[in-house]
């Protein structure tokens, strides 16, 4: 299985709680690379279509009227699955992510996708073992990025910045 790639789309989900099948999503960010080197970005806020959780507010900072005038996941998924192609797709936690990316796709009744992808808290776990967990945040910590926590695309940095110093360690046991 190869893990380690220079064209691909790291993403990551914001979302109204933690089941698929009755939660929203309510912000999708993705950052696509070529040849290692950002070359797009991709950043939509998603109307849910119903009241965020407080405990959501509290770690997204993300408000219902921050999504109140913003498009549906109807709209916003179909733009996604064009973004990616099929490049493959980087997320920490990816069966989290794509959960609920296939369960909104079953339910739009959109094309399924079958885009090759890699889960970087497996890779966290391979490479990093002595953390002390491998959430994105104590990544982000350890690596010392400077970007927002629990927003979209700032987490799709610090996802980058982890998938390629877990790259590097590999190279150097080549």
């Amino acid at each position: 299985m190869k893990y380690f790639v220079d064209d691909y789309v790291i993403f990551d989900l914001e979302t109204t709680g933690l089941e698929k099948d009755k939660d929203k999503i309510i912000e999708i960010g993705a950052l696509k690379y070529h040849n290692n080197e950002l070359i797009d970005e991709f950043s939509y806020l998603i109307n849910p279509e119903c009241e965020l959780p407080e405990v959501i507010i509290n770690i997204t900072g993300i408000t219902n009227e921050d999504l109140k005038d913003k498009e549906t996941i109807d709209k916003i998924l179909p733009k996604f699955i064009e973004f990616i192609g099929d490049l493959p797709l980087i997320a920490h936690n990816k069966d989290f992510d794509l959960g609920f990316i296939y369960e909104n796709i079953k339910k739009l009744n959109l094309t399924r996708i079958n885009n090759y992808s890699i889960d970087t808290l497996y890779l966290a776990r391979k490479y990093f073992p002595n953390l002390y967990n491998h959430k994105l945040e104590t990544i982000k910590k350890y690596f010392n990025v400077k970007q927002v926590s629990h927003r979209a695309t700032g987490d799709c940095f610090t996802t980058n910045v982890l998938y390629q110093e877990c790259k590097k360690k590999e190279l150097i046991k080549d």
